[in-house]
Order: C-alpha cells, then structure tokens, then sequence
C-alpha cells in the first residue's frame, strides 16, 4: 500500500524497493567486482551472463531510471506537486513510482 509523505510524495509499498533496489545491488556487485562474478560464476556454471552483458544493463538502468525520474519530475511539476521529492523517488525505485505519481495526481484533481 502506498504512503504519502509530508511533501506530498506517495511512496510505493517497501516491497518494491526491496525487490527492484536489491537487484540493482546485486547487478552492480557482479558488474563491477571481478571476484564476486567469478564466484557466482563458479556455481552458477554457464548461466551467468558475461560480465561485460551485466555492465551494460547495469549502465542501462541507470540512464532509464535517469530519464523516468526527469519525466517524474516534470509530471510532478504540470500537477502542482513537489518535483524534487518525485525525481528522487523515481531515480531509485524506477517504475512503481511512476504509478504512485499517475495515481496521486488522479487522487487529487478528484478531490
């Protein structure tokens, strides 16, 4: 269930933080530590993709995380509400926040 904030941002459900924000974790370890990608490369067999694949989603997520949260900030701005506390929601929980954003703004121009 989403929570709203003080300024005015509804946070998506912890669980989407822990699940979207954990995997980006793990990506960066594996992406950038050569011992962490070779140990999980040792039991996970030929399943794990080469590191260079993981450095490159690592580094598409963060230019799609980057645009989402310029489009949250913007959106948020036209809607009257606080675009600093959007683009920075949206910058680390990506998408969820973006629904947040979609269904405050309904939320609010019904109210």
């Amino acid at each position: 269930m989403a929570r709203a904030t003080r300024s005015g941002v509804v946070r998506p459900s912890l669980l989407w933080f822990l699940l979207l924000d954990g995997g980006i974790v793990v990506l960066t370890k594996l992406a950038v530590s050569k011992t962490a990608y070779d140990k999980v490369a040792n039991m996970s067999g030929d399943t794990l993709p080469p590191r260079e694949t993981l450095q490159a989603l690592l580094i598409g997520t963060a230019v799609v995380h980057a645009v989402e949260a310029l489009a949250a900030g913007r959106m948020a701005k036209r809607r009257g509400l606080s675009p600093r506390g959007w683009r920075l929601q949206t910058l680390v929980v990506g998408f969820p926040s973006l629904r947040s954003l979609r269904r405050a703004s309904r939320i609010s121009s019904t109210a």
